[in-house]
């Protein structure tokens, strides 16, 4: 029976109701379902649930040095990639009685400064962060203080950090090898600006090595910010300018840019795949639904998520090995965006 409304709950009615000992009750508060039986857990999930018990945050990190609370840094919240990644860490912090505080940057190296110092006086365990790369020395001090950190697709290795991402060279390798392969004769590349930003970086350095590996000329590299729409026009402009007489093909470096540059062809009054090709990183669910569908290469974002997450638990519960590079492979989803134009 539910105690009154003005009543609170406490650990040691759910240890009675579920024929356990407070210890037990404890353990599956603090995610320690390993030592557990299924039984025992069980029965704890179905005393909870029948008390409607809701555990007290606060006195549970005063009792044992921890606040149960992850800092999350998001580059870019508009992005699905960010979105899919925040599920995946979201489920695994709700399976260990933590709570996720989500901070949202915009690529804005003074707002994520802001967002560490404010996760920083919140006394996080631990903080997942797609970071700008331009407030390495307050990640390392957080560190320094014992806050378990992960770094979410984009790399520092200075650091020396535990980081969970795609592998990007052999993704972007793969997607214009097959664009090449399909008998394109000028394949641009656009991103956000590279400066700072590894992720970027390495898909950009691998799209070089792929054309220089197949003897193309590397010319078609182009970098636009995307808080203005009038640079990536101007890009867009100069490669549909310089592409006129030949089979021609664009290769988008993330979901964002990728949608950018769709609207920007239509615009234009240009047809995919007629007038020019086009693919790019990220699997969103508009990629189907666009004229013929947009090939693209697939991240596993939510395992990213999940992946990440659950170093930070590792690290929260004494792992001290070596920092971890976690790469997934991507995977190249063809449509009809990129017809082979062999023989044409």
């Amino acid at each position: 029976m539910r105690k009154k409304l003005t009543e609170r709950v406490t650990i040691t009615d759910v240890a009675h109701t579920a024929g356990v000992s407070k210890t037990t009750v404890s353990r599956y508060l603090s995610g320690q379902y390993h030592i557990l039986s299924e039984n025992a857990r069980n029965r704890i999930q179905e005393a909870i649930r029948e008390l409607n018990y809701r555990p007290n945050q606060m006195a549970r990190g005063l009792k044992q040095d921890r606040s149960y609370l992850i800092g999350m840094v998001i580059a870019d919240i508009t992005n699905p990639f960010s979105t899919a990644i925040l599920r995946g860490a979201e489920d695994v912090c709700k399976q260990r009685g933590y709570s996720i505080m989500v901070c949202n940057t915009d690529n804005d190296p003074a707002k994520e400064r802001e967002y560490i110092f404010m996760l920083q006086s919140r006394r996080i365990d631990g903080l997942l962060i797609n970071t700008t790369g331009r407030n390495n020395q307050f990640l390392r001090q957080l560190a320094e203080e014992h806050t378990a950190i992960v770094l979410v697709d984009r790399k520092v290795p200075e650091l020396g950090l535990d980081t969970v991402g795609v592998d990007n060279e052999l993704s972007t390798k793969e997607a214009i090898r097959f664009m090449i392969n399909r008998g394109y004769e000028q394949i641009a590349f656009f991103t956000e600006p590279l400066e700072g930003v590894s992720t970027r970086q390495e898909r950009a350095n691998a799209f070089k090595d792929i054309l220089i590996q197949y003897g193309f000329p590397v010319a078609d590299l182009y970098e636009a910010d995307l808080q203005q729409a009038e640079p990536l026009l101007k890009q867009l402009e100069r490669f549909l300018e310089s592409s006129r007489e030949g089979k021609r093909a664009i290769f988008a470096a993330n979901g964002v840019i990728l949608l950018k540059l769709i609207h920007a062809l239509k615009h234009k009054g240009l047809r995919i795949p007629d007038d020019v090709a086009i693919a790019g990183f990220d699997e969103m669910e508009w990629t189907d639904l666009i004229g013929p569908g947009i090939t693209t290469v697939s991240q596993p974002t939510y395992q990213i998520g999940v992946t990440a997450m659950e170093r930070i638990f590792r690290r929260l519960e004494g792992d001290h090995s070596p920092s971890q590079n976690i790469a997934f492979a991507g995977k190249l989803i063809i449509r009809g965006s990129t017809p082979s134009v062999k023989g044409l």
